[in-house]
């Protein structure tokens, strides 16, 4: 195939999804794992991964094997993406991330949004390891949409992030956020869920760690380790509210 082959070429859809697919194993598996993703493969390396869970898993299920190689081919072929020369891990060209970038972002809010509602806030692992372009773009959507349903989520990724200028980025739309909400009525023993993060930062990371290794759970009837929590504000105190690790239950931890 030449380098600029236009035989049978894809949809912009096609190219699309090949590409969003793409993007979970980027510097991590070459073009066989990404047709793999793409056809629904059973694969072993596919479930130790978790590329099970990728939005394009399956997208071409309907087609052969050969006919979805054909096509993650002719997307090498065009410039769209291209592998490293020691392992022949797939990368973007400059040419395939101007061309997915944006529905990258859209793509990713969704997730997002998604981890939100249904407190996997593990997912913020996964953010992290994107390129900083696109952090900055996903930030940029969720000010845009005021989209104050993701203020937790937000604060978890901001306790994590440590790739320059990221953490300040994600504190100016917190504020922005923080600022729509302060403009609702509330509770006045509750302060807001950016101040009682700020609090909850102002303690040593060692001691954090301690705090979230020591809460009780009234099912276990234990000193266990909360998961899954968001930061509130009551009061002057900061308050943990989450999942104990081993029984799944809710349990809460209140630091004065």
């Amino acid at each position: 195939m030449n380098k600029n082959n236009t035989r049978n070429p894809l949809s912009e859809e096609e190219l699309t999804t090949i590409l969003l697919a793409a993007n979970e194993i980027i510097m991590y598996g070459g073009k066989g794992l990404l047709g793999k993703i793409l056809s629904g493969s059973k694969d072993k390396r596919i479930y130790t991964a978790d590329l099970h869970h990728s939005p394009m898993y399956g997208a071409f299920a309907d087609i052969k094997q050969k006919e979805v190689m054909e096509k993650v081919e002719w997307v090498l072929a065009n410039g769209y993406l291209t592998t490293d020369e020691k392992l022949s891990l797939l990368m973007y060209t400059d040419k395939g991330w101007d061309f997915v970038k944006d529905e990258l972002a859209e793509s990713i809010y969704t997730e997002f949004a998604l981890a939100a509602e249904f407190g996997r806030y593990e997912y913020v692992d996964f953010i992290l390891g994107q390129h900083p372009e696109l952090k900055m773009d996903l930030l940029d959507l969720i000010e845009k949409r005021d989209s104050k349903e993701l203020i937790d989520i937000l604060i978890e990724w901001l306790e994590l992030e440590n790739f320059k200028p990221i953490p300040e980025r994600i504190r100016e739309v917190l504020q922005k956020l923080d600022k729509g909400n302060s403009n609702k009525p509330q509770n006045t023993d509750e302060s807001s869920p950016f101040e009682a993060n700020k609090k909850w930062l102002m303690i040593p990371s060692d001691v954090r760690q301690l705090l979230v290794r020591n809460v009780f759970c009234g099912h276990c009837m234990d000193t266990v380790q909360i998961e899954k929590y968001v930061i509130k504000g009551f009061r002057d105190s900061v308050v943990l509210e989450g999942k104990c690790k081993n029984c799944g239950n809710d349990v809460v931890r209140v630091i004065d």
